[in-house]
């Protein structure tokens, strides 16, 4: 699960939150769609970096970030999903000339709480990609130095950026070959009871 998300975040150019996400317990892509405003401003996600993990979460689910509580003085949310500037201010000029009592609810809908299926334990470990790689590497060089989770994730995505064409070339051969032992070790688990047990939890959870 830590791989798709990893993946998601590294086309969307988002990879240098990957590790205040997963610190905040947001360590699949599942829970990420879930994530709300106030989660992004606590992890201290930039604005136009907010927009483009909303874009990606409405063609991923087809709905918007949960927003923040409504403003009882106004009678509307907030602080609107990440839309842009101009097109929010759009939207609440157009449903001032429509007349439309949508854009004036005073509440919000609840979220209903999505179950996810426990992860196989006893499945081989996900291979790291060149990032996590690179990643674990400056976590060393950075260890005693006091930062905060969001202060490394920062540090690791800055550096990801400069990253010489050699080095980044060495994280991606040892991400390849930690790949095919990963593949190998799956199709060996495959043969196993244990993944047979586990294909039918899904199945009935799935089922439920």
């Amino acid at each position: 699960m830590i791989e798709d998300l990893r993946d998601r975040l590294e086309r969307l150019g988002l990879s240098q939150y990957l590790d205040a996400f997963v610190a905040e317990g947001f360590d699949s892509w599942e829970t990420v769609v879930d994530i709300t405003e106030s989660d992004l401003t606590a992890l201290n996600v930039k604005l136009g970096h907010r927009r483009k993990l909303q874009r990606a979460i409405v063609e991923s689910t087809g709905r918007s970030i949960a927003p923040l509580v409504p403003d009882p003085r106004k009678g509307t949310i907030a602080d609107e999903s990440y839309r842009s500037d101009d097109s929010a201010a759009e939207s609440r000029s157009s449903g001032k000339r429509t007349g439309d009592p949508s854009s004036h609810a005073g509440t919000t809908t609840k979220r209903k709480y999505r179950r996810h299926p426990k992860p196989d334990d006893n499945a081989p470990e996900r291979p790291p990609s060149a990032y996590v790689i690179f990643s674990n590497h400056v976590r060393e060089t950075l260890k005693g130095q006091n930062h905060s989770f969001t202060e490394i994730a920062k540090i690791v995505g800055e550096r990801w950026q400069v990253l010489s064409p050699s080095d980044r070339e060495s994280c991606e051969r040892q991400a390849n070959f930690a790949k095919e032992k990963y593949g190998v070790a799956l199709a060996e688990y495959k043969k196993t009871a244990e993944y047979g047990s586990y294909q039918e939890y899904l199945a009935e959870f799935k089922a439920k």
